[in-house]
């Protein structure tokens, strides 16, 4: 799958697997905003037999080719997806704002990759346990907490101004996983109305659904 140029000056090759996964947010947002780019597909296997070859031994991993003929190789799923967030101007216009979408955006994603995946109760048990840790702490915590960020915005879809910016994908992002996972959001709540308002931009072309986290890509 191969996105279309918007006849920006770097291509781009991203190596992960064919499942969307880690690298989900990194390829919404190069289709998002049209940029011509590659994926290729490595295995669990290929990873294991030449770590080497990558930069922290893992993917995904993205490289850009610049007009000049330069290259940057960069791993880690979130140093990659700041980068292109900064680069696409989804990280505000001063290093202030930066900041801010950021520790957003961090908070988002450590809130819930360490009661989901990290966590010693498997989360799909947590989730079926009423009393559990995650349902009873960690997820009223995070629904709160954002919700209050989200209002104090003008309960509008977006975590800052009236455009879309960095911590709406990655929130987007947990959002599709709960789907997946069972948890179920009030959808008055705001936290609701970012994905309504993400699913309803012009630039998936059509293929919103093609981008959850839990499917692959046809290669």
């Amino acid at each position: 799958m191969t996105a279309q140029s918007n006849n920006n000056e770097s291509t781009f090759v991203l190596q992960y697997m064919k499942a969307m996964g880690r690298a989900v947010t990194i390829r919404v947002m190069l289709h998002l905003k049209r940029i011509k780019y590659t994926n290729k597909v490595i295995t669990a296997d290929e990873v294991a037999t030449d770590r080497a070859a990558l930069p922290f031994g893992q993917v995904p991993v993205l490289i850009e080719t610049k007009a000049d003929g330069s290259t940057l190789e960069l791993g880690e799923s979130l140093a990659i997806e700041h980068y292109l967030a900064e680069k696409f101007g989804w990280l505000g216009s001063t290093a202030e704002e930066a900041a801010l979408l950021k520790s957003i955006s961090l908070n988002i994603y450590f809130s819930l990759y360490n009661n989901c995946f990290v966590a010693k109760v498997p989360v799909n048990e947590a989730i079926v346990d009423p009393n559990s840790v995650f349902n009873t702490k960690a997820l009223p915590l995070f629904i709160a907490t954002h919700e209050r960020w989200l209002l104090k915005n003008g309960n509008n879809g977006h975590f800052f101004g009236d455009k879309l910016t960095y911590p709406d994908l990655t929130m987007l992002h947990w959002i599709r996983l709960f789907e997946g996972l069972g948890v179920k959001l009030d959808e008055k709540s705001p936290i609701k109305k970012v994905e309504a308002t993400i699913k309803a931009m012009e630039e998936w072309q059509g293929k919103y659904d093609a981008f959850h986290p839990f499917s692959s890509i046809d290669v």
